[in-house]
């Protein structure tokens, strides 16, 4: 017959070892700008639209929905930027100019550590000849060039 202390013990290591794992609180993700360049003649209006991958539902999925008109470039350095908008995780990021109905999406995949200590983001640029280059924060060598 197990005796009273013996069971108590069992129990109590039991309960320990079931709570450790509820102890270890994950860290916050950091979060993500998102920066837009226009180096066109005319300002461009854009939607620009975050969604989460693996959700079936499209209003779930939706992270992130903004509405921007971006003046061209007048020789700085800063682009239009808006900050801290989603933790960083990977994202379908959609672009879609109002005036002209063209639309461009990418597919955002973080590429550093919560160890690392850097200002992640996405940068989209509106060409002068009409395309649209989108790049991202890179941590490691073997990312590919975007």
């Amino acid at each position: 017959m197990v005796s009273r202390r013996r069971f108590l013990r069992a129990g109590a290591a039991g309960a320990l070892a079931a709570l450790a794992g509820c102890s270890a609180v994950p860290a916050p993700r950091p979060k993500l700008d998102l920066s837009v360049s226009n180096a066109r003649d005319a300002a461009v209006d854009l939607d620009v639209r975050f969604f989460r991958p693996n959700v079936t539902e499209r209003s779930e999925a939706l992270a992130y929905r903004n509405s921007v008109e971006v003046p061209p470039d007048t020789g700085s350095d800063d682009p239009w930027t808006d900050e801290d908008i989603v933790s960083d995780r990977p994202y379908r990021i959609e672009i879609e100019g109002r005036s002209a109905r063209s639309s461009r999406h990418y597919h955002y995949r973080p590429d550093c550590s919560d160890e690392d200590p850097y200002d992640i983001g996405v940068l989209v640029r509106f060409n002068p000849d009409g395309g649209v280059a989108f790049s991202q924060t890179t941590c490691s060598s073997d990312a590919p060039f975007l």
